[in-house]
């Protein structure tokens, strides 16, 4: 039995100018012509527009679909895996969404109706950080929020840091040092102890303009509360170290601050993944270690004793640093398996030559 277009399109479910499209990009073609230049479909034809309505059904376009058909296209297999693939991201950014009128709703629920400016704010900041945290970090970082209503308390500290800096105060004024002991109680708050929290979350606030317009947060901000920080613990440290020690440390201390945060997120990123003691991993970590220790404080085993003391006696020097007891057990371990590997290296050059 051979069809007209006209009833094929209408026992198919398509239109008339769907199937001249196929017929023009070559998915189907008409197997033959009435002598008044009908197209006529047969059994075969109807059969390939089903298989196309098939694999178009799994998400393939009509290009793919044709090569599948004529032979020269992927694999089956790995288009499925492909649009199944595709289907979970579908799946991830309906849940965003759902969590993001979640969070909107609770809201609306628990405080008075925000202005439209709030409601959008809201939303691009959410959008934002979807793009530098996990769906986990964030869903901690909402948990921390109901626990703790510090939401409301970072607009205030922020306004108050950025009056101090347009008003030409130093960070070395003790204003900027209190502003600055504000902020680490309340990242301490809002974020806990994961160093790679902080370090993404400075890293949105540096690069990221939209951030930047929401927050009132940018780098030449975060920039000021470091400074700030250095001066305190400069402070401390002028208890313990001689002038050219602590000259050093000035210098050197403030540049490598956003190093250290790097650093300490990078260390609690491998301690979780639990290599194997003397993993070139961790070989390769504690040799920055060593490299950063040296830079901030000099190379002198003297000088480095008595920073240790200085945390030991001043251990708010370190909070929200992401510096923790078992990160510090984690490092000693690590630079003791690194100097028995150094040794063991040595003896072996040294029996060799």
């Amino acid at each position: 039995m051979l069809l007209k277009i006209g009833e094929l399109a209408k026992r198919i479910g398509l239109t008339i100018r769907a199937l001249h499209h196929y017929e023009e990009i070559g998915l189907v073609q008409p197997s033959s012509r009435t002598a008044s230049g009908y197209r006529l479909y047969n059994r075969d034809d109807v059969a390939r527009l089903h298989r196309v309505q098939a694999l178009r059904g799994l998400g393939l376009s009509l290009a793919e679909a044709r090569d599948m058909l004529n032979g020269g296209g992927a694999d089956l297999r790995q288009l499925i895996r492909q649009q199944m693939c595709a289907i979970d991201r579908q799946i991830a950014d309906a849940n965003d969404l759902r969590d993001r009128l979640a969070t909107l709703e609770e809201k609306l629920s628990s405080e008075k109706e925000p202005e439209l400016d709030e409601w959008l704010n809201t939303l691009r900041l959410m959008a934002t950080q979807r793009q530098y945290f996990s769906a986990e970090e964030i869903a901690i970082f909402q948990k921390r929020a109901a626990q703790n209503d510090f939401r409301q308390e970072w607009p205030k500290l922020v306004t108050a840091v950025r009056s101090l800096m347009e008003n030409g105060i130093p960070a070395t004024d003790i204003q900027a040092k209190n502003l600055a002991r504000e902020w680490i109680d309340l990242c301490k708050t809002s974020m806990g102890d994961d160093p790679r929290f902080f370090a993404k979350l400075s890293n949105m606030h540096r690069t990221d303009f939209s951030a930047q317009a929401i927050t009132g947060i940018d780098g030449e901000l975060l920039d000021f509360i470091l400074q700030a920080l250095h001066e305190i613990r400069c402070d401390v440290f002028a208890n313990y170290l001689d002038q050219d020690e602590l000259q050093h440390y000035r210098k050197h201390g403030q540049q490598n601050m956003q190093e250290w945060l790097n650093t300490f997120a990078q260390t609690r990123q491998l301690m979780e993944s639990k290599p194997a003691p003397g993993h070139p991993d961790i070989m390769k970590l504690m040799r920055h270690w060593q490299w950063l220790i040296a830079d901030t404080w000099g190379a002198n085993p003297i000088t480095h004793a008595k920073v240790q003391t200085a945390h030991e006696q001043h251990p708010e020097m370190l909070a929200g640093s992401g510096y923790t007891a078992d990160m510090k057990q984690f490092v000693e371990q690590g630079m003791l398996a690194l100097m028995v590997s150094d040794m063991s290296a040595n003896l072996s050059d040294h029996a060799a030559g």
